[in-house]
């Protein structure tokens, strides 16, 4: 399999060597503004092949030697600034980088999975499927994805159990309006009921982010390893259900924008869509973090 990562800063570099600590392909090209900066992760990860039991071949690039990849992963962002509140900041700074480079990428690889990291993850994601007319079972966005890992680590640490064997999604926006589906939350088959102490673990899976930015300017380790699962899923075709952000388009109503349901991702990218029955309240839930996404379309006349 054949992997291009586009932006080599903090999040491209730590899923290049992520990858190549898995395994994951057997050809990887680096892509950056900066071509010396990709030159040098390339150089640095071939050396580190020394001490893994698989082979590949790294090398930086330009965009045409991307042509024929199965996955190309966006991490290339606008930078942020200091008047920035909120992930939608980056809205018209990331659609300019991505209206210049994607159509550029998906036109040597028309059949690539797109795995997209850049925020708005949400909005990125439609702008992909909706406006550069890319299928959307190629479009996957690392929406709740980290966040639903968060989620089930906070539970882990809480109910002494390993997160793997937690079933509980976050869904809706990546963002300030994702909500956990407590009514599908289960551990051994047994149903992990909502409670103060709980809930507070959403909040601290929102807060995360915003910690990590004050605290290091970038979060990197985690999200690097939520891509390598989607690769993974990619790579070895094995169907894992995932929380995604995709095209949503009759799920309660709700259409015509994009965020995080579970899907099932294989070697054809989102393979299936799970629509998981909700309760009133989460329902209610669902519905306002839609219509937050739905406003930034609107104001970006998207």
């Amino acid at each position: 399999m054949k992997i291009s990562i586009i932006g080599m800063g903090h999040v491209g570099a730590t899923v290049a060597h992520t990858l190549t600590l898995k395994g994951l392909c057997k050809e990887m090209i680096l892509f950056n503004r900066n071509m010396n900066k990709a030159k040098g992760d390339a150089l640095d990860l071939s050396q580190a092949l020394s001490f893994v039991n698989h082979t590949l071949t790294i090398k930086a690039g330009e965009v045409k030697d991307t042509a024929q990849s199965d996955v190309i992963i966006i991490c290339i962002s606008a930078p942020w600034q200091k008047h920035y509140t909120s992930r939608f900041d980056f809205t018209a700074p990331n659609i300019a980088i991505f209206s210049a480079i994607i159509p550029d990428l998906m036109a040597l690889s028309p059949n690539a999975k797109l795995i997209l990291v850049s925020n708005p993850v949400d909005i990125l994601t439609y702008f992909c499927v909706k406006h550069l007319h890319i299928p959307k079972a190629q479009v996957l966005g690392i929406g709740t994805l980290i966040d639903s890992a968060r989620l089930r680590k906070g539970l882990s640490n809480y109910l002494n159990i390993h997160p793997d064997d937690i079933r509980a999604y976050v869904l809706g926006e990546h963002g300030n309006s994702q909500f956990a589906v407590w009514s599908k939350a289960f551990v051994g088959g047994k149903r992990i009921k909502q409670s103060i102490n709980l809930q507070s673990l959403v909040d601290d899976s929102v807060q995360t982010g915003y910690n990590l930015m004050a605290w290091k300017g970038y979060s990197n380790f985690a999200i690097a390893m939520a891509v390598a699962l989607v690769v993974e899923s990619i790579y070895e075709d094995n169907k894992r259900t995932i929380p995604i952000s995709t095209l949503v388009e009759n799920y309660y109503g709700i259409g015509n924008v994009c965020f995080s349901i579970p899907v099932v991702i294989g070697k054809n990218g989102i393979e299936q869509t799970i629509l998981p029955e909700l309760t009133l309240e989460e329902e209610a839930l669902l519905h306002h973090s839609a219509s937050i996404l739905v406003r930034v379309l609107q104001q970006y006349e998207l």
